[in-house]
C-alpha cells in the first residue's frame, strides 16, 4: 500500500478515518494524500460558522489553511515512520473527484461513513457506498464510534469462491503487518458442508501463516446481522470481504451487506477490490 487516499472534510468521523489511514500507513511506509472536495453551497457546513460572512475565496484560503496545518504536523511526527503526505483541494462533485484521483495509483481509500448531514442523508455514508460500488481499488470505512486500537483480530467473510483464494493472500499480507489474527467466516447459505471441507483443505494447502482459523456459520436470511453479531462475539477489530461482480456475494451480498454494515457497524469495513 503505496499510496492511500483519505477525503477529508474537518467532520469528527472524517477525521476519525485520518487516524486509521495514518496508523496504516505507518506500517507499510506510505505516502498519504488527504483530499477535500466541495461546491460553494456546501461550503458553510464543511467550516466553523465564522466562515459565513466570508467570501468564497476567502472561505477556500480557511480551508487550506486548515489542511495545510494538518499535513505539516503529520510530515514532522511521522517522517522517521517513512510517511510522507500531501493535501489536495478540489471543487465540484466529490465522487468525481475521487473517481478521477484514484486512477493516479492509489492502493486504498479511507473515509468515514457517517458525517455532515446533507439534506437528512448521510453525506459521508452514502457516498462512501458509491465508493464502494463504483472504485476500483479497496476501500477502509471507519464508522465514527470505531476508535482505533490497532487491528489484532481481523474476520474475513467468504463464500469460498475461486477470487477467495487471491483475496485471502492478500488479507494475510495485511494481517501481517499489524500481528493479526484471521478468522476466515464461510456464509454458508446451501448447507453444504462438503464443498466448505473441500474449500479449507484446498486453502490449507497453500497459506503459510500460522494465525489463521476457519468458521462455518450457516446465513441465510439476516448475513449482515449474522456477521456482526459474530464480530461482537470475537471482539473482532475489522471485517474484510471481498468486492465480487458477480455471484451471490455480487448481486445479494454487496448490494445489501455492504450497504448496510457501511451504516450500522461499530467497527471498520475492509472491502477488496482487483483491478
Amino acid at each position: 500500500m503505496n499510496k492511500i487516499i483519505c477525503p477529508v472534510d474537518f467532520s469528527d468521523t472524517s477525521l476519525n478515518a485520518l487516524e486509521y489511514a495514518v496508523e496504516i500507513a505507518r506500517k507499510f511506509h506510505s505516502h498519504l494524500t488527504l483530499i477535500h472536495v466541495f461546491t460553494e453551497s456546501d461550503f458553510n457546513k464543511l467550516l466553523d460558522e465564522k466562515s459565513v460572512s466570508k467570501t468564497f475565496k476567502e472561505r477556500l484560503n480557511m480551508a487550506d489553511v486548515k489542511l495545510e496545518g494538518i499535513v505539516k504536523r503529520m510530515n514532522e511526527d511521522y517522517k522517521k515512520d517513512g510517511v510522507s503526505c500531501e493535501y489536495k483541494l478540489e471543487l465540484g462533485d466529490l465522487m468525481d473527484n475521487l473517481l478521477k484521483e484514484f486512477k493516479n495509483g492509489y492502493n486504498l481509500c479511507v473515509m468515514g461513513t457517517t458525517g455532515i448531514s446533507r439534506s437528512n442523508d448521510m453525506f459521508w455514508g452514502s457516498n462512501t457506498e458509491e465508493v464502494i460500488e463504483k472504485a476500483k481499488i479497496p476501500t477502509l470505512c471507519i464508522p465514527i464510534e470505531a476508535s482505533f486500537e490497532g487491528f489484532r483480530k481481523i474476520v474475513y467473510a467468504s463464500d469460498f469462491m475461486a477470487e477467495d483464494k487471491k483475496a485471502i493472500q492478500e488479507v494475510i499480507s495485511f494481517a501481517t503487518m499489524f500481528d493479526a489474527r484471521i478468522s476466515v467466516l464461510h456464509i454458508n447459505v446451501k448447507n453444504n458442508d462438503r464443498e466448505y471441507k473441500e474449500f479449507v483443505s484446498d486453502l490449507r494447502s497453500f497459506i503459510q501463516y500460522q494465525k489463521i482459523n476457519f468458521v462455518n456459520k450457516e446465513f441465510k436470511d439476516e448475513i449482515g446481522l449474522g456477521i456482526e453479531e459474530y464480530m461482537e462475539e470475537e471482539n473482532s477489530d475489522l471485517l474484510m470481504v471481498f468486492r465480487k461482480s458477480r455471484g451471490f456475494l455480487g448481486d445479494m451480498f454487496h448490494k445489501s451487506l455492504t450497504s448496510t454494515l457501511s451504516y450500522s457497524m461499530s467497527k471498520p469495513l475492509f472491502v477488496l477490490k482487483f483491478s
